[in-house]
């Protein structure tokens, strides 16, 4: 029988916590960097490469269809193998971004992308065992913010120095300095991490088919999925798209395209932070779904309207916010369901993330298909800005956790 180190508001935890959880967060940091570095480089590609809109799009909505597709074989897997090897071959995984300068064609590109989402799979998949292992319950919402700000941050950061980047190395050398990030990060993961809490610091039994089948088909679980899709989806699709069409439609530079979309990912620190500390302060879960899928339709849609500045930068700023306010409640419910442990937490978290990679997949490949057949980005992007709605539905549908209805 597997040792079950559920998260509990009175356990003893060691103040090394605190170091391994800045090694997670390393991670989360250069995954965000690497996943949305390419976007501000759409152009460049689909120039040197003779791509369309649809095929460029690959290079974000083919990493998130891996990821969905992974995630829960890789939280089993990391179950299996222990977090210590299992973060560190995600980290591996996820640093192929730097062999970018080596790929002959757009399908080697696509290729190392492929490998990148494999590591980011094993690295979600692993992470919520890591955290709810350390840290007692009452901290959880904290840390899973945390560790969203990262990958906020990240992406905010790829966002920004993407195109500069190019300008300086060539749009393959900007993507060999993101996988430089992500090796670094793996190193300090393999210099800090230990398992806690197990004697001799061995990989966990695996689950077996019940438990595995039962964690996947959780009425929590799913709706959760739905959810999250509707969030994710919106906001990869507007991420991936709105530098290339502020560069095209409001005659912005790439810098400056790339800068003001970084506006989502920087305000959803403030977002993540929100996020994480209200809940935090008040137990409240639910009403930060509802909040989020609230806010998020509004903004979007501000975010092309028009490039009126008074509108533009103020909706980019509250589509931020809102695209990240309920992260770190939707990483937090499956880690306080009844009889949960850090190996099924894992699970329950992936397959969460993985439905909503499935909309993150669909909703940029979506916008290109349409600016394709269109000529404009407008039908793709509106549709897209009203998927979070999905989090409304799930805000009122899921029943609070346990320990707020006692």
């Amino acid at each position: 029988m597997a040792e079950q180190a559920v998260a509990s508001p009175d356990r003893t935890h060691s103040s090394y916590r605190f170091a391994v959880e800045a090694a997670v967060w390393l991670l989360n940091f250069s995954m965000g960097m690497s996943f949305f570095a390419v976007s501000p480089l759409f152009p460049l590609i689909e120039e040197s490469y003779g791509t369309s809109s649809a095929a460029v799009s690959l290079l974000i909505g083919a990493s998130s269809l891996v990821v969905a597709l992974a995630l829960v074989p890789a939280g089993v897997v990391a179950a299996r193998v222990g977090s210590r090897l299992a973060l560190a071959a995600g980290g591996l995984l996820m640093a192929t971004v730097a062999l970018a300068p080596l790929a002959p064609g757009f399908e080697a590109l696509l290729a190392t992308r492929v490998l990148f989402a494999l590591g980011a799979a094993v690295t979600l998949g692993a992470a919520p065992a890591v955290v709810m292992r350390w840290f007692p319950r009452r901290e959880l919402p904290i840390v899973n913010g945390a560790n969203i700000v990262a990958q906020s941050l990240g992406v905010t950061t790829a966002l920004v120095v993407a195109a500069p980047l190019a300008d300086a190395l060539g749009w393959q050398g900007a993507l060999l300095a993101t996988g430089m990030v992500t090796a670094g990060a793996t190193a300090v993961w393999l210099a800090v991490a230990r398992d806690e809490g197990r004697r001799g610091g061995g990989p966990s039994p695996a689950l077996d088919l019940r438990e595995l089948r039962t964690t996947v088909t959780d009425r929590p679980t799913l709706l959760l999925g739905f959810g999250i899709a509707g969030g994710l989806g919106a906001f990869v699709a507007l991420s991936t798209w709105l530098p290339t069409f502020y560069h095209e439609q409001f005659g912005y530079s790439l810098g400056r395209a790339g800068a003001v979309t970084a506006a989502l990912p920087l305000f959803g620190i403030g977002g993540s932070l929100l996020g994480s500390w209200l809940p935090f302060r008040s137990g409240a879960r639910l009403p930060f779904l509802v909040a989020s899928g609230l806010l998020m339709p509004a903004a979007a849609l501000g975010t092309f309207a028009t490039d009126e500045v008074l509108l533009l930068y103020p909706s980019a700023a509250l589509l931020g916010v809102a695209a990240w306010l309920y992260f770190p409640v939707a990483f937090t419910i499956p880690m306080e369901l009844p009889g949960m442990t850090p190996e099924r937490a894992g699970v329950a978290v992936a397959t969460a993330l993985g439905i909503g990679n499935v909309a993150a997949f669909a909703s940029p490949l979506l916008v290109g298909l349409l600016r394709d057949l269109t000529g404009g980005f407008e039908l793709g992007l509106t549709i897209c800005a009203l998927l979070p709605l999905s989090l409304v539905a799930v805000g009122f549908l899921l029943r609070p956790p346990a320990h707020q209805r006692e």
